[in-house]
C-alpha cells in the first residue's frame, strides 16, 4: 500500500525536477572573470591596445542605471575629447558623471531623472556621444550577426581613435538574477585563439571585467531592450 502511494508522489516529483534540471542545463555559461589563470593567458595574447588606455581612465557607475553614463565617460577621456568645464576639477579637463549633462544633452537625450530611472537606449548613448564631441555609430545586433561583430569589434580595438562599448543583456551573458536586466560597458581586448573579448564592466562594485565568447556577447546584445522595442547592439565611438 505504501509503496502504491509513492509511486504518483515520485510522478510528480520528476515531472516537476525533469524541466527545472533543463533549464538549467541551457542556461548561459557565466563569462570568465579577470584574475583567473585563463584570463592572464588571454591577456598575454591578446588584440589590447585600447586595454591600457581604458583602464587608466576606469570608472565605476554612479549608480546602477548610470552604466551609458559611465561607458561614455571612460571613453571620452580616453579619446582625449574636450569636456565642458567641472568647477571640482578646474583647471583641468576631465570629463565625469555630472559634466556629461550638457543643456544639449538635456534636452535631447534625457534629463538626469529619466536616466537614474531607466538608463540608456542604444540610440540615446550614441546621441549622447555625438552631442559631447564624439563621432559615435550605433549598429542594432538585429541588423548584424556574429561574423560581421567581430570583424567591426576588432577593427575598433586595432584603432587608436575608436573605442567600442557594448550594450547586453545580463541574463544571456550569464548574469542572472538581480542583475537580469541590460548593461552597457567598454571592450578592452580579443583574444583570437579563445575568441573571447575582454569586457571593462563598470558596475565595479559588483563585477571585475570578464571575458565571453564572440558568440555569447553576441547573444546577449541580441536581445530586446524594453524601452526602445529594439535589439541592443554596439556602438563604435570615434574622434570626429
Amino acid at each position: 500500500m505504501r509503496a502504491t502511494r509513492l509511486i504518483p508522489i515520485l510522478a510528480v516529483f520528476l515531472a516537476v525536477s525533469g524541466p527545472v534540471a533543463a533549464d538549467e542545463a541551457v542556461k548561459p555559461e557565466a563569462p570568465i572573470y579577470f584574475l583567473t589563470p585563463d584570463s592572464d593567458d588571454w591577456l598575454q595574447t591578446a588584440e589590447k591596445g585600447d586595454f591600457l588606455p581604458l583602464m587608466s581612465r576606469f570608472v565605476s557607475e554612479y549608480q546602477a542605471t548610470f552604466c551609458g553614463i559611465a561607458s561614455s565617460v571612460m571613453a571620452l577621456n580616453t579619446l582625449g575629447i574636450t569636456p565642458p568645464t567641472a568647477p571640482r576639477w578646474y583647471p583641468y579637463d576631465y570629463w565625469d558623471q555630472d559634466n556629461i549633462f550638457s543643456t544639449q544633452v538635456l534636452k535631447d537625450v534625457a534629463p538626469v531623472s529619466a536616466v537614474e530611472g531607466g538608463g540608456l537606449t542604444l540610440a540615446q548613448l550614441e546621441t549622447l556621444l555625438d552631442l559631447s564631441g564624439a563621432k559615435a555609430e550605433k549598429t542594432f545586433a538585429s541588423d548584424t550577426d556574429v561574423a560581421a561583430f567581430r570583424k567591426a569589434a576588432r577593427e575598433a580595438l586595432a584603432d587608436p581613435d575608436a573605442i567600442l562599448i557594448v550594450n547586453f543583456g545580463r541574463a544571456e551573458f550569464g548574469q542572472a538574477g538581480l542583475d537580469g536586466g541590460g548593461h552597457i560597458s567598454p571592450v578592452a581586448a580579443y583574444n583570437a585563439e579563445a575568441d573571447r573579448f575582454l569586457i571593462l564592466d563598470v558596475a565595479r562594485y559588483k563585477y571585475l571585467p570578464s571575458w565571453a565568447t564572440a558568440e555569447r556577447l553576441y547573444a546577449a546584445m541580441n536581445t530586446p531592450d524594453s524601452s526602445s522595442g529594439k535589439t541592443r547592439g554596439f556602438v563604435v565611438v570615434r574622434k570626429p
